[in-house]
């Protein structure tokens, strides 16, 4: 509101200064009374214009002072003045005041004429051309600096608005947008920042969702493309547990046990990540990955099983780097099997958990375990091993399994 008190003072400033004229030359000089509200209409002209000049100067200042501030802060505008309305105002203001100066100009010399018949000649014509002529390119002068002006403080300000913009496109919310008009800019720059606000929110949230589930699943659960009774798909699930979890954590303070977990887990995910599989969960010192959910990948048989090594792999160079500080190393065991399951948001109404249900996820478990008695590290079924289409070195059979909870046998083969 500082550029309306503005223009509102040199306004009433220029109007109390014309009144002055106006009256001295009327008390002094006996002037007649439209000398006097001549002088008074071109004083309130001259404040006009000079009250409409400072209130674009100081709106300037404020603009360039706010786009230069390093933290911008953003406030709804008070009160509203559309842009058409203030546009209308000054149109109207400069028009009827160029009208009424210029008419009053002339009615007064029309009386001169009048009431001095004997001085009129040719060049008394001429003299009241130039003057019209004058006060009209003085005012018109006077009404093109405020346009310049008005329209150098609205290009800095749609500036100011595309430049936010475009750092939105590109996921940069540093920058607001300063509020310095009433006008439909400054609510738009007010709901910029909102927006700006809302999208900061959003992916913080995204950040934070993303820390703990997979980016993919939470990427489908944001954009509501999960069916929430789940879908039916053909998967392969693989199970790592770590061994001798019991005796590495015994005596041992649990920030220091968190962080091995920790650095054991970030090596066996980049490991799964880099063939195209999903961590479920990290349950205990046991991970639980899907390959083919929630997007298709035709031969995630064939990604399990290089993931498996890979992790072999991590496993052996995380290890090396254990003894080398005087550090005992860790030992895992994986299984791995292919089947249908049904996946999808599980839980209850308050929290829900991506997951994979079925027997295909037991079955992988059950294998998992088999390393202990079998004294593996990587072990796969069957049915896993009939989708393979690649070659892995040597996969030797096991013979067929018993497993908790199933009637038949299923066949094991081991990844050497």
């Amino acid at each position: 509101m500082l550029p309306w008190r503005e223009f509102k003072e040199d306004l009433l400033s220029w109007a109390l200064i014309g009144f002055l004229i106006a009256g001295f030359y009327m008390f002094n000089y006996q002037a007649p009374l439209p000398t006097g509200i001549k002088i008074l209409l071109g004083c309130s002209c001259f404040g006009l214009f000079g009250g409409m000049f400072s209130f674009l100067v100081m709106e300037r200042k404020i603009i360039l002072t706010l786009r230069a501030a390093k933290r911008r802060i953003s406030v709804s505008p008070k009160g509203f003045l559309s842009v058409s309305n203030k546009m209308l105002f000054f149109v109207i203001a400069v028009l009827l005041f160029m009208v009424a100066a210029i008419l009053l100009m002339v009615f007064m010399d029309i009386n001169y004429m009048i009431d001095h018949p004997e001085k009129l000649d040719p060049e008394i014509y001429m003299s009241v051309f130039n003057e019209i002529v004058f006060a009209f390119g003085v005012l018109m002068a006077m009404s093109l600096v405020i346009i310049g002006y008005y329209s150098k403080n609205l290009k800095t300000i749609l500036s100011m608005q595309l430049e936010t913009l475009n750092h939105i496109t590109k996921g940069q919310y540093h920058s607001m947008v300063p509020v310095v008009t009433n006008d439909e800019f400054g609510i738009i720059a007010a709901k910029t920042n909102e927006m700006i606000k809302g999208l900061k929110e959003r992916d913080f949230c995204q950040y934070a969702f993303d820390k703990y589930m997979a980016p993919e699943v939470s990427r489908k659960i944001l954009s509501e493309e999960l069916p929430r009774e789940g879908e039916k798909r053909v998967v392969t699930i693989l199970f790592c547990d770590l061994r001798g979890y019991t005796s590495l954590a015994e005596g041992k303070d649990p920030k220091e046990i968190v962080a091995v977990l920790n650095e054991y887990f970030s090596e066996m995910e980049k490991a799964i990540r880099a063939n195209k599989g999903i961590v479920l969960q990290y349950i205990g010192d046991e991970i639980e990955a899907v390959f083919g959910a929630p997007f298709d990948l035709p031969d995630h048989p064939d990604r399990a099983v290089a993931a498996a090594l890979e992790m072999r792999g991590r496993l052996q160079r995380l290890n090396d780097k254990k003894t080398s500080l005087g550090l005992p190393g860790i030992r895992h065991g994986i299984g791995i099997h292919t089947g249908e399951v049904l996946a999808g948001s599980v839980g209850s109404r308050d929290r829900l958990v991506y997951a994979m249900v079925g027997d295909t996820v037991n079955t992988a478990s059950r294998i998992q375990t088999l390393n202990k008695e079998y004294g593996t590290d990587i072990l796969i079924s069957g049915k896993t091993r009939e989708l393979l289409t690649k070659d892995y070195g040597s996969i030797s059979a096991m013979g067929g399994a018993l497993l908790r909870g199933r009637k038949e046998e299923v066949q094991i083969f081991k990844v050497e």
